[in-house]
């Protein structure tokens, strides 16, 4: 009997490099700029970070457009240095640096629909209890169709070297304009007397 040829069908697979390679830690870079005319500048430069994940926009405090933020979710093998690299060419726009802080991540979760707008809170107040967190953050039934604005990013850490002190980024996903209407409104009982730091921006 003659040999046949070998028939194999071959079949390429995507594979999301977020599910194979987890997020390892949060890096929050604070600075206050020298005039607020400078953060579209800031903005510019701190968007050319390059890594496996998008680089989110600069945000800006809605106490004082001169203090923004910019946070990166680094997997494995990714480092710090070029997010320290960024700081010789914001350096001419800042006023005060503040020290840059890495926080263990607990929720790291994207939704198919891209945010429309972000808003962080960061505070070092606080003492940190992980199955509280992991409970309130778990989704529930009654809370199906009852009209809350729906997410497109939630980051949630806790800083590496201490129990105090929490940071939860929420990327939203309704209308941006509706959002910003009131860039005094947050979703949690957070208070500036407790040290909380919030800022806000879009993509």
């Amino acid at each position: 009997m003659p040999d046949l040829p070998l028939r194999a069908k071959v079949r390429l697979v995507t594979t999301d490099v977020r599910t194979t390679s987890p997020v390892t830690s949060l890096v929050l870079e604070e600075f206050r700029l020298r005039s607020p005319e400078l953060v579209v500048a800031a903005a510019r430069i701190a968007s050319a970070f390059s890594g496996i994940e998008s680089t989110l926009p600069l945000l800006t405090s809605i106490d004082d457009p001169r203090d923004v933020a910019a946070i990166w979710a680094l997997h494995a093998g990714e480092g710090t240095a070029a997010v320290l690299g960024q700081r010789t060419k914001l350096d001419p726009l800042v006023e005060v640096w503040r020290p840059l802080k890495h926080y263990k991540p607990r929720i790291t979760e994207w939704s198919h629909r891209p945010p429309t707008y972000y808003r962080l809170a960061v505070t070092e107040s606080g003492i940190n209890d992980t199955e509280a967190v992991a409970r309130a953050a778990t989704p529930s039934n009654s809370s199906a169709g009852s009209g809350k604005r729906p997410l497109g990013l939630l980051w949630i850490g806790s800083p590496i070297g201490t129990h105090a002190g929490l940071l939860i980024l929420v990327g939203g996903a309704d209308d941006a304009s509706v959002a910003q209407r009131d860039p005094g409104q947050w979703p949690l009982p957070l208070s500036r007397s407790l040290g909380v730091r919030i800022y806000e921006g879009l993509p």
